[in-house]
């Protein structure tokens, strides 16, 4: 006899939940019943707060208890008061006790009284992300190390501190970070495998050494933009480090002989990353990772200068194990010398190429056909369109990912032959392609029927996606600043039922009458972005809103027209207005 649906065990219902690829399908079952809704919520292990009103004081206990399985809570959008919250969270310990990683970047500054109190109860914090902050100085380096000591991962990036370079001899670490700061850090959290200190202008190589000495498992440093570091103590850190296996510098000057370099053969033999960008570097460093025999699988020299083929061919020849590679800015890079160095890709997963001017189309189908692993290429500002090439039958059914964004020559006919090389694309960027039409976009959702993400900005002659078939798989489509119509939102509505998120912004040619037939007939869609368009009215807009049970966020055509009260009115229909 057979077994009711409503008599299954809960564990088999969360093993179907758990096989769901779209969360808007689990909050569809939520909606069902109470048993399910709270199977469902305790299967969600990520919580993102993006509106201070919904947390007045208090209120995250009650939201916690909802998702007692919680891994990660990203308050990085949250405006308001938030060592508040961090206290409520501490409060909740007993819901949070699976709390890993939490997210509170882009404040005015480091909530130092709510991390106290939450590392007094929460000592299982493993990553911490504070980025971006408004002001971050020594003592709160102090205050995150005797808070979170078992903490793994640090992100510390990109203070907004302004500090007048002319005072170098006077620092002062109440108003920045230094290398005291980050030598209290390393001698409390021993734990560390991962940090990002890119961006602090006033720490030195002294840093690199306190972190070398302290931290043992250190894994991975990230020290873009970090005036003071040089390549001394880099090297040092390479010596010293005996488990670092990826490192990401910016702005380093490394000189064509050092008799530090011999270090690259004889220690870091679990580098892994090696991550080098808007740096000098010369054929002889190449020359020596080369022979360094590293474990290497991920390679970016983005806007470097000074070395030539010879280095980067060497270097690629020893390493064809390599599974990404980025040489944005390589401008001695041609069709000819791309084609010699695919030889070397056979295990390539992704490849950047973003402003290698002399390359095109032609590379393209070399990458295609001589990269059987290639899954993502971005060919973004190079000459694609420029020149005539024949297809010649090139197929990469592994390619998934490509992004032709800013090549101001790519016309439909180039497009089309893409397409025929990569029938399994699922993201296609086009954006800021002026010549490309319709037809363009239609010949390649013709042939890409697994297309998921479309992106369109600026595709200034593009005012609809072409007729066809179903598109059940395109859930993103960006068409910021194009000429999309009303008629082009109709072909959306009738082909994309699935898609979960469309900007409009600066869409002039849109009205209200194509954002309702686009919502009538996609019923998942869960995000859209009106900004600056100026035929879609308010009243318009809350009539959309209203009849969509699936919206949960409208960016409108002008923000300061929404009052407090609509927009709690909006958001107790469970649709949050927001400014971008």
């Amino acid at each position: 006899m057979a077994i009711n649906c409503k008599d299954l065990p809960e564990e088999c219902w969360e093993l179907i939940f758990n096989r769901l690829h779209h969360q808007s399908d689990v909050e569809s079952f939520s909606s069902v019943s109470k048993q399910f809704l709270a199977l469902t919520n305790r299967l969600r292990l990520h919580l993102s707060v993006i509106d201070s009103t919904l947390l007045i004081h208090g209120t995250i206990a009650k939201l916690i208890r909802r998702f007692p399985n919680l891994k990660s809570i990203d308050l990085s959008n949250f405006r308001g008061e938030l060592d508040h919250v961090l206290v409520d969270l501490a409060n909740s310990v007993s819901y949070t006790s699976n709390l890993e990683q939490l997210d509170i970047s882009n404040q005015k500054q480091l909530p130092v009284k709510g991390l106290k109190e939450l590392g007094r109860k929460l000592k299982d914090l493993r990553v911490l992300k504070c980025s971006d902050l408004a002001l971050l100085r020594d003592p709160d380096l102090c205050a995150i190390a005797q808070s979170f000591p078992f903490l793994e991962e640090l992100d510390i990036s990109y203070p907004r501190t302004k500090f007048d370079f002319s005072l170098m001899n006077r620092i002062d670490g109440d108003l920045i970070v230094t290398d005291s700061g980050i030598a209290v850090l390393s001698v409390n959290l021993a734990n560390l495998r991962k940090i990002n200190v890119s961006g602090n202008h006033f720490i030195t190589d002294n840093s690199l050494v306190t972190l070398s000495m302290n931290c043992l498992n250190l894994q991975g440093i990230e020290l873009e933009h970090c005036t003071l570091i040089t390549v001394n103590g880099i090297l040092s850190m390479l010596r010293t480090c005996a488990a670092l296996n990826w490192i990401s510098v910016s702005e380093i000057h490394i000189p064509r002989s050092s008799p530090g370099f011999e270090c690259l053969v004889a220690c870091s033999r679990t580098l892994q990353t090696l991550d080098v960008s808007s740096s000098t570097i010369s054929d002889e460093f190449l020359f020596l990772v080369a022979k360094a025999s590293l474990p290497l699988s991920r390679l970016s020299l983005c806007e470097c200068t000074n070395f030539t083929l010879s280095g980067i061919s060497s270097l690629l020849c020893s390493y064809q194990s390599l599974k990404f590679l980025s040489l944005v800015q390589v401008h001695f890079l041609t069709d000819e010398t791309m084609k010699d160095l695919s030889q070397y890709l056979q295990s390539l997963v992704t490849i950047n190429l973003r402003e290698c001017l002399k390359l095109t189309i032609s590379t393209f189908f070399t990458l295609a056909r001589n990269c059987p692993s290639l899954e993502t290429v971005n060919m973004e500002n190079t000459c694609l369109g420029m020149t005539n090439s024949f297809h010649n039958g090139v197929k990469n059914t592994r390619i998934r990912a490509v992004i032709l964004a800013n090549n101001l020559y790519l016309d439909d006919d180039s497009l089309a032959k893409v397409a025929l090389a990569c029938p399994n694309l699922e993201m296609l960027d086009v954006s800021s392609c002026r010549n490309l039409t319709e037809a363009g976009i239609a010949s390649v959702l013709e042939v890409c029927i697994q297309m998921r993400d479309l992106r369109l900005d600026h595709c200034s002659m593009i005012t609809h996606i072409g007729q066809g078939t179903e598109l059940p798989n395109l859930e993103v489509i960006n068409a910021a600043g194009s000429a999309l119509s009303d008629k082009g939102l109709a072909i959306i509505g009738s082909r994309c039922s699935r898609l979960l998120k469309l900007n409009l912004e600066n869409c002039k040619g849109v009205t209200a009458d194509g954002i309702h037939a686009l919502v009538k007939n996609c019923k998942s869609l869960r995000e859209i972005n009106l900004k600056n368009c100026p035929q879609v009215s308010i009243s318009s807009l809350n009539s959309m809103v209203f009849s969509s049970s699936s919206l949960r966020r409208v960016i409108p055509p002008c923000c300061s027209a929404f009052s407090d009260s609509l927009r709690g009115f909006y958001l107790h229909h469970g649709c949050l207005v927001s400014s971008g």
